[in-house]
């Protein structure tokens, strides 16, 4: 007698296997059934099963997480809202939104949830297989087990998962799983070294191959064959372009070279050496080992890979994220994604009003997530130089960039358009600037040296006039008031109060010794500086006198400054992390909603008054809105709320 097989439809029956630890032969008998099948309701379960399987480690750990895993993907599958992020795809009506919403209103008040306010960077039923979060950071390389069936990292301790069943493994038996079959080697550098390809075995250390390849280039990660019979190197060469080399033994003979992208830093190749994997940290290469030809360029945000021995599987991994995809299909098409969302050099910022959010290129609306247009933004890319560190504002109304070749732009947040393009104000990361926080105007200066102390300017953004000379002063001791009408300047003497429209002074506070760090309350009352003296100080901005101090502690974050003879001391500057300790000091509050975020286990948490709120699948540390509702990094974008409404 055979068992029924739940409908992978009925929402019910996707919980009770999550809660009883059953969904993995859910999904291995929904896979035999599915395969070949072409009804259109077999497509729908096909797509669901493929979010299942994505998230199927997770989910086996942390089972409440089930429908918030399951929403976040199929809500967006097929729909208007993937097309526009991914710039390719097809409107298919979003066949599974009204399913996965009638099962949010089936679940009643549970709590607090994340629910997606994009599409997945990559969609369902490509070339991304599955996705594992944990403690990866800082682990090395991925690895497969010599049969494919486990995935994880083999650095001590070891953390890896069965495929099949998401399990995670102790760490004892992922050892053994993840023990690697032929050499371990490792690059060794050598002042002469450049265009050398010197390779030592990682345990023994005897020389496996010391050969001339080009003459020029630094390899930075090297595979080898199974069998020993040859090598492979990568790194870069010229201006910093990316290098792939293969060297046969023995013989010590270098078979081919080509050149791919910029710096590789993450080199795989399967067992025989028919196929290598490469990465640059923007996208991953899949090349012919045996002639060297580029068989996929695949645009992945990967720091490092490993291809299981056959190569029909390849892992990428990326900070508390590994995933897993499927070689054929990456060789196939191009596989999609969000579009826009890793360019330029904003991971993520809300305008102070939360009704607007860029991310990389991508303006959106803050509250909804729609996307409203794709700007034309400076980014990445420099062999030296730059744009200044802080040339960047979203306000309300506007968004401005400066930058060495593009100068001053300046773009509307209400449908995207570029307004100003000032190429005679050319700045670059030689020059400090601060913006006020609604875009009109900056504070500037030029370093010459070392020295931190420049001679500093108020600016306005649309035309560049000058409105004030501020003296010399730190320009990370210059803040601007969140309403942008005052501006505090600190100096060797003291904190100094302009009016920004008028550039006029207003007052002055006396400060006992050098200032380090300032930073502004949220509603524009309190401010308060970090010091010399090791003390800080939180000042009313209103009856300009001090409100109150306390000295330095060791949970204090700190920067490291040397003097002139090198000896070191700590200095207090106004990091979100110095903030964050701050919090409801005297007055001083960061931020309104009072909410903190976290990372754990690959997982991200929401935190208020020390109890944790919602917990998300999210890559990165997220930033919020005002609000505290609304979450987002590049390609996450987040709305915290209750599954019977805000």
């Amino acid at each position: 007698m055979t068992t029924a097989l739940p409908d992978l439809l009925d929402p019910s029956a996707l919980e009770r296997c999550a809660a009883e630890g059953g969904l993995d032969r859910l999904l291995a008998g929904w896979s035999a059934r599915l395969a070949g099948a072409a009804s259109g309701d077999d497509e729908l379960r096909r797509v669901v099963l493929a979010a299942l399987r994505l998230d199927l480690a997770l989910i086996v750990r942390a089972p409440e997480l089930l429908f918030p895993c399951v929403y976040n993907r199929v809500y967006w599958h097929g729909s208007a809202e993937a097309v526009a992020f991914s710039g390719a795809g097809a409107d298919l009506g979003a066949p599974l939104r009204a399913w996965v919403e009638r099962w949010r209103a089936a679940r009643g008040r549970r709590g607090a949830w994340a629910r997606s306010l994009r599409p997945p960077e990559f969609p369902l039923v490509g070339a991304l297989r599955e996705e594992y979060r944990g403690a990866l950071q800082g682990k090395g390389p991925p690895a497969f087990s010599r049969d494919g069936a486990v995935v994880g990292c083999a650095t001590a301790p070891a953390l890896a998962w069965e495929r099949a069943t998401g399990r995670a493994l102790p760490p004892e038996e992922a050892a053994q799983r993840l023990d690697a079959s032929g050499p371990q080697l490792e690059l060794e550098w050598l002042a002469q070294s450049w265009g050398r390809a010197r390779v030592r075995e990682r345990h023994s250390k005897a020389l496996v191959v010391d050969v001339d390849v080009d003459g020029g280039s630094k390899f930075e990660c090297v595979a080898g064959l199974a069998d020993g019979t040859g090598v492979f190197v990568a790194g870069w060469c010229d201006d910093y372009d990316g290098v792939i080399a293969r060297v046969d033994l023995p013989g010590k003979q270098v078979r081919w070279r080509v050149e791919v992208g910029s710096e590789v830093h993450a080199l795989a190749c399967d067992a025989a050496g028919t196929l290598v994997a490469a990465s640059d940290g923007a996208a991953v290469y899949l090349l012919d080992g045996t002639s060297g030809a580029t068989l996929a360029s695949v645009p992945l945000q990967a720091h490092t890979v490993a291809l299981v021995p056959d190569g029909s599987v390849l892992a990428s991994g990326d900070g508390a994220l590994l995933r897993v995809w499927d070689v054929a299909a990456l060789r196939r098409e191009r596989p999609t994604r969000i579009r826009g969302a890793h360019d330029g050099w904003i991971d993520a910022c809300f305008s102070p009003d939360g009704q607007r959010l860029l991310t990389g290129e991508l303006l959106c609306d803050g509250r909804d997530g729609r996307l409203i247009a794709r700007l034309d933004l400076d980014g990445p890319g420099y062999l030296e130089g730059g744009p200044p560190q802080h040339g960047r504002m979203l306000a309300d109304d506007r968004f401005v960039e400066m930058a060495p070749g593009r100068g001053v732009c300046l773009w509307n947040t209400r449908d995207g358009a570029q307004v100003l393009a000032d190429r005679s104000r050319r700045y670059t990361h030689r020059h400090e600037i601060v913006l006020s926080p609604d875009a009109r105007w900056y504070v500037h200066g030029r370093r010459q040296g070392s020295p931190r102390a420049v001679e500093l300017w108020l600016c306005a953004v649309d035309d560049g006039k000058e409105r004030a000379a501020l003296g010399v002063g730190d320009p990370d001791c210059v803040v601007f008031t969140p309403d942008s009408r005052r501006l505090l300047v600190a100096d060797a003497g003291g904190l100094t109060l302009w009016w920004v429209s008028t550039g006029a002074r207003e007052t002055r506070l006396a400060h006992p010794a050098e200032i380090t760090g300032v930073a502004v309350a949220h509603d524009g009352s309190v401010a308060v500086t970090g010091a010399r003296d090791d003390v800080l100080r939180v000042w009313d901005l209103a009856r300009a006198e001090l409100r109150g101090a306390r000295p330095l502690t060791a949970d204090d974050p700190t920067q490291s400054s040397y003097g002139a003879g090198g000896e070191e001391s700590r200095t207090w500057r106004a990091t979100p992390e110095a903030l964050a300790r701050l919090e409801g000091w005297l007055g001083f509050n960061r931020m309104p909603h009072g909410r903190t975020v976290r990372q754990r286990d690959g997982l991200t948490e929401i935190v208020e008054a020390g109890r944790v709120i919602v917990r998300m699948p999210a890559q990165q540390a997220l930033v919020a809105d005002r609000s505290g509702t609304r979450w987002a990094f590049r390609a996450e974008h987040f709305a915290v709320e209750d599954e019977a409404g805000e």
